[in-house]
């Protein structure tokens, strides 16, 4: 056995004695998962890749709704029983679907169509609920992403992307053809393709603006939506009804110091980044006036983080490294990619009794956190270990459900596949994690994980764990 490098504490405990704000009697648990390949018709090859990226429910929170990029399909879960989810089956689609929403008794999904990233095209397919039967589809001229209603329902709004080629030029923007946002007006439940809007998105941004990438879209109740332009770094607000932007501002740049920024798959936060940019992906109303993004930072970003903007663009809340800390606590920083952190990406907005949540994704840690969105700036409530590469969250305060699609399966490989998982919001503790660290005296995360011993230590309540070469950290010894 090589000698540890290094002792280091580390805070054994069951979750009733996590630190938790006082006030936390209400606890999120893992009650189910869904292996999403539990929907391949039984005529599929059942090692056939299949992934659960986006996900919305129906208005009666009975019926999860995923899109199935690599399988080409929409589908479908009845969790009548929240912890006994079954499959509802799959709507094969010409195409790969992007995002899903329902409205009454109807699915519409973004379908991209491309033949390349140089020939972006793409439809809105629409789904009927109860007889899963395709019912019509209207043409986008571009490859969509995400999709979003107006609350009052009038409303369809769909990023068109058009994403870059990352093996083209580095990755580099501008690739044209640009993206832009399109615009439905709802008939009856149905979208209108003859309303269809477009609304340019050019010469905007600080970024290639020539070039622009809407990301995620999403309504407030003034029937104003959201646009991210994450490669861009930029945020637009349009008007549904007219199509004219509101206002537009960069989403701008975070400096942050004591985190890990090197790609070596080692522990090390002593590292520094100054104004890298946020880029935002997903994006959510708080109220009329503010908005809250995660910052994934996939194309030249690393903030790590998310931040609250007011409409105008001012910074309300930055998080800084503060989420990748309690990743980190909890042993699920990742081993690879570490110059970009733990790349939030999904985010849900969800008011459960008294409390607004914000729920941010980790796509690299695999884990949910949980904040309550009260006082002057949101609290850290929990973390939730989700499936690999968490994407889609959908909240179901009336049911006390929150939902993750986790997008990656590993089948390929011999490991997991792609999974639902379901949480249920209800008094007691959180039963998850079971082992926790505090962080050092600088401020900074322990790092560990990969723990493969246990031994009792010499007084009562004391325990040693040793983690193995998983890490490029050398072997460690914990107390």
């Amino acid at each position: 056995m090589p000698r540890h490098s290094a002792l280091f504490v580390l805070t054994a405990a069951l979750a009733a004695s996590v630190s938790l704000p006082a006030h936390a009697d209400m606890m999120f648990n893992r009650v189910a998962s869904f292996a999403v390949a539990g929907n391949l018709p039984a005529d599929v090859e059942q090692t056939t890749p299949t992934s659960s990226e986006i996900i919305t429910a129906t208005e009666d929170g009975m019926t999860l709704v995923y899109s199935d990029s690599p399988l080409g399909a929409v589908g479908f879960i009845d969790i009548t029983d929240p912890k006994a989810p079954k499959a509802g089956g799959i709507v094969k689609i010409e195409g790969e679907p992007t995002s899903v929403v329902v409205i009454g008794g109807k699915v519409l999904a973004g379908v991209n169509t491309s033949k390349s990233k140089a020939k972006p095209s793409g439809n809105l397919t629409v789904i009927d609920l109860a007889s899963k039967a395709i019912e019509g589809t209207c043409d986008l001229g571009g490859q969509p992403d995400s999709l979003a209603f107006s609350r009052d329902g009038k409303f369809l709004a769909i990023a068109i992307e058009n994403e870059r080629d990352e093996e083209l030029n580095d990755g580099e923007i501008p690739q044209m053809p640009a993206g832009d946002l399109k615009i439905f007006t709802m008939t009856e439940g149905q979208p209108d393709c003859a309303t269809m809007k477009s609304v340019n998105l050019a010469d905007i941004a600080e970024v290639a603006a020539e070039d622009p990438e809407p990301e995620f879209v999403a309504f407030n109740e003034a029937g104003e939506i959201a646009v991210t332009l994450q490669e861009n770094n930029h945020i637009a607000i349009v008007n549904a009804e007219t199509g004219a932007i509101v206002t537009h501002f960069s989403a701008g740049s975070v400096t942050l110091d004591k985190i890990d920024t090197k790609k070596n798959g080692a522990f090390s936060f002593d590292g520094k980044i100054e104004n890298v940019a946020r880029e935002p992906d997903a994006v959510k109303w708080l109220d009329n006036d503010r908005l809250v993004v995660a910052n994934e930072g996939d194309y030249k970003g690393g903030s790590r983080g998310f931040t609250i903007f007011s409409k105008k663009g001012e910074v309300v809340y930055e998080s800084g490294p503060s989420f990748e800390y309690q990743v980190a606590n909890a042993g699920h920083y990742p081993d690879d990619r570490n110059k970009k952190g733990v790349e939030p990406e999904g985010l849900e907005i969800g008011t459960f009794g008294e409390d607004e949540l914000i729920f941010v994704a980790s796509e690299r840690g695999s884990v949910v956190g949980v904040y309550n969105n009260a006082g002057a700036e949101p609290q850290f409530v929990q973390i939730l270990p989700s499936g690999i590469g968490p994407e889609g969250l959908v909240a179901i305060p009336s049911r006390n459900l929150l939902v993750t699609a986790n997008e990656a399966d590993l089948v390929e490989d011999g490991l997991a596949r792609s999974h639902v998982m379901i949480y249920e919001r209800s008094e007691g503790p959180a039963t998850y994690p079971t082992i926790t660290a505090k962080l050092t005296p600088d401020g900074t995360p322990l790092g560990w994980g990969a723990l493969s011993a246990l031994a009792a230590g010499d007084t009562a309540g004391k325990l040693f764990a040793t983690s193995d070469s998983f890490y490029a950290n050398a072997p460690s010894i914990f107390e």
